[in-house]
């Protein structure tokens, strides 16, 4: 923490404005996102406001694991990336906000909706139409040229580089974007296009052009793609060794179980480490300031 305060010891104020001053992890991206979007016509009160009226339970878990993600995934080097993560990570911030935008794309107030999505998509290079479906713990790792169109489907604990898009072949209709299933890893610039499945645990290596359904586990790469190999359970690769949400924190209806929700109930022991770990950070380095 002295390490990072060190060329900055300025940080202290942001850090108690951002972090230390919140009641709640949600309530501090809540505040550092509004900061960073708003506009004249959006002024970050109002966005805030708008963020935490809009997110549930399920979404405060989601977001919880999506933190994760971004912690077990990220740069290794950093030392303080859980609070690095929370206070710049562009794909984590992107991924918040979807997940206000598919709020209030399902409350039918689809104005706001595509209004944030357009917000996002400028001030990110993130675009992520409101009414696709994502699941929790999403790595985004940037943001940068990522494109998810309407009827996509993510599944959890999936990674998604830069560049990538699940879009239409444009020769369909209606339900037209690829559904993604859980733990696979999208690299770099790769296209996925029509409405054809990528299974479990999938890798779909860079650059790649997926036009036909992948099999679960299966390694695939080329324009086409191709099924170059299998991937082997666990999966132990470089940058992409922690699933953050397992299986077993989902309903019988594969409905996210809210056992991290902000009013009082008790969190899961990731949630509440990752947290803690903020925290921890946060008041080191406030300190550091403060004694300078």
């Amino acid at each position: 923490a002295q390490h990072t305060l060190e060329p900055e010891p300025e940080a202290g104020p942001q850090l108690y404005q951002y972090i230390l001053s919140q009641p709640s992890l949600i309530d501090a991206i809540a505040t550092i996102i509004s900061n960073e979007i708003s506009t004249e016509l959006m002024p970050a009160t109002a966005l805030r406001c708008l963020f935490l009226d809009m997110l549930r339970e399920e979404d405060d878990y989601s977001i919880h694991f999506d933190v994760l993600a971004a912690v077990h995934r990220g740069n290794k080097h950093d030392k303080t990336k859980a609070l690095s993560a929370v206070l710049f990570n562009q794909g984590l911030h992107a991924m918040v906000c979807y997940r206000v935008g598919h709020r209030l794309w399902q409350a039918n107030r689809t104005g706001l909706a595509y209004y944030m999505q357009s917000t996002v998509s400028s001030k990110y290079s993130a675009d992520i139409h409101p009414a696709a479906k994502l699941g929790a713990g999403i790595y985004l790792n940037c943001g940068c040229g990522v494109v998810i169109g309407e009827t996509a489907v993510v599944g959890d604990n999936t990674s998604i580089l830069q560049g990538v898009t699940l879009g239409g072949t444009g020769k369909e209709a209606g339900d037209r974007h690829p559904k993604v299933g859980k733990h696979v890893i999208l690299y770099d610039s790769v296209s996925v296009l029509g409405n054809i499945q990528i299974g479990d645990g999938a890798i779909v290596n860079a650059k790649s052009i997926v036009t036909k359904p992948v099999p679960p586990m299966a390694i695939v790469s080329g324009i086409p793609a191709k099924i170059e190999s299998e991937r082997s359970f666990p999966e132990e690769e470089e940058g992409h060794s922690s699933d953050v949400l397992d299986d077993n924190d989902r309903n019988e209806d594969d409905t996210i179980i809210t056992s991290g929700s902000v009013d009082g109930k008790k969190k899961t022991k990731e949630i509440e480490k990752v947290e803690q770990l903020i925290m921890r950070l946060s008041r080191e380095q406030w300190k550091n300031s403060v004694a300078r």
